[in-house]
């Protein structure tokens, strides 16, 4: 929309709004920014849903729901709910499945908790609103978590495990539709229907004729190994060894099995220049916020010298050959151009690698932008090398406007595949 507003499209603007239930929020952000495109910044997102929560539910308890809001918009953005699935994330590498899950319930809970604090007339439009979208994807999350375990413990121990995790995704399975019941049955059922569309078991974007409960692997009673053995799932984030004395803050180190991950936002240094300014997008990611070029419409850049860029500085333990993966926010090649939407990235003094993030996207029969939609992510690799461990400087450079960086992922060789990469290596 931004965008939109800056590039001068002024006259009109159309939004698709089919699904106005469950999109209260989302549609009221859109018409009133679209009200007023100059009003609200990116400083002012969370201040914008502080303010509606209040318009629903009173002050006093606008700041909490508030935030439940922007993380349940947040968590989704990781991955759409219809494309979840018990493959989605890892189980061995970060903990990244169990940490996901963790805190789709932690958000649960506090929403659960939150509601009851509310006078009883607003009770039924606060479980529209705010609990029932994150009870939802909370037991969506344990459903495909039991589900994984359950593949898991078949695939390996094949212990009386495997059925009871069998038993516990067929037990999320039924509250999925008893969540929706009770939000039917809400105000002698008001709203009766408008969740009725089935949301479990897509194998395309069209909507599947029924949920359907993934599958289940079960074993016979009487071959069950009756000896209980936990599976070990290895978390590789060791301890950072050998520090140097008198590092500077922030530095991000290399870990084993995790290289040295950064989110975009946690800079060491931005230099600013040209009439550019670099913007951070409070939780505009998957994991963290996003930094973008301000103003969008700005000229291109020639990256080196002192042209706008961003600095982390980072400490390895390894050095010669690397690999350098930027994540990015998917964006379209709205100029057209034969290169697409470009960045630059370098390591040290080297020179500035400039890389396209979208000129692969050229029609629809490739497919890339169904896997970047999908996903919520662009990442681009490029390569390069250092000749000895140590403090070391990766600088990212502007080339084009309108490119969000998410995330930094320097691998050695050794780190391990996830959906979200490896959480971020900063020195705590």
């Amino acid at each position: 929309m931004h965008l939109a507003w800056e590039h001068g499209v002024k006259d009109i603007w159309i939004v698709n709004v089919g699904d106005i239930k469950p999109m209260e929020f989302p549609i009221s952000f859109w018409c009133d920014y679209a009200w007023n495109p100059e009003r609200i910044g990116p400083a002012d997102l969370q201040k914008y849903t502080e303010q509606w929560a209040a318009a629903q539910f009173g002050a006093t308890h606008a700041k909490e729901i508030a935030r439940i809001l922007s993380a349940y918009t947040k968590y989704n953005s990781i991955r759409k709910p219809e494309l979840l699935d018990a493959n989605t994330f890892s189980l061995a590498n970060y903990n990244e499945f169990k940490e996901r899950l963790n805190a789709w319930q932690l958000l649960a809970n506090e929403a659960e908790i939150l509601g009851k604090k509310l006078p009883a007339n607003t009770s039924d439009a606060y479980f529209q609103l705010v609990l029932h979208p994150v009870k939802a994807m909370s037991n969506l999350y344990e459903l495909y978590w039991f589900t994984a375990m359950n593949h898991l413990y078949y695939r390996t121990v094949r212990n009386t495990r495997v059925n009871e995790y069998a038993q516990l995704a067929r037990n999320s399975f039924v509250k999925d539709s008893m969540i929706t019941l009770a939000y039917h049955q809400l105000g002698n059922g008001k709203w009766n229907h408008m969740m009725s569309q089935t949301h479990i078991g897509y194998t395309s974007w069209q909507q599947p004729p029924v949920n359907r409960l993934p599958l289940l692997k079960t074993l016979p009673e009487d071959s069950v190994r009756q000896v209980e053995e936990d599976i070990i799932i290895p978390y590789y984030r060791s301890a950072i060894e050998q520090i140097p004395a008198g590092t500077s803050h922030p530095v991000f180190y290399e870990l084993q099995q995790s290289g040295v991950s950064i989110e975009a936002s946690h800079f060491t240094k931005a230099v600013n220049s040209n009439g550019i300014r670099w913007t951070i997008l409070p939780d505009h990611g998957r994991t963290g916020s996003a930094v973008t070029p301000f103003p969008v419409t700005a000229s291109p850049q020639t990256p080196g010298g002192r042209a706008p860029q961003l600095e982390y500085e980072i400490y390895t333990y390894s050095k010669d050959s690397l690999k350098l993966m930027a994540y990015f926010s998917p964006s379209l090649n709205f100029y057209n151009a034969t290169e697409g939407l470009q960045y630059a990235i370098s390591v040290d003094d080297e020179a500035p690698q400039v890389m396209s993030i979208n000129k692969e996207d050229k029609n629809s029969i490739s497919g890339i932008w169904n896997k970047w939609v999908s996903e919520n992510i662009i990442i681009k690799t490029t390569k390069h090398r250092i000749e000895k461990p140590g403090k070391h400087i990766v600088r990212y450079w502007m080339v084009t406007p309108a490119v969000v960086l998410l995330k930094l992922v320097l691998d050695f060789g050794e780190t391990k595949p996830s959906y979200l990469g490896p959480p971020e290596t900063k020195a705590k």
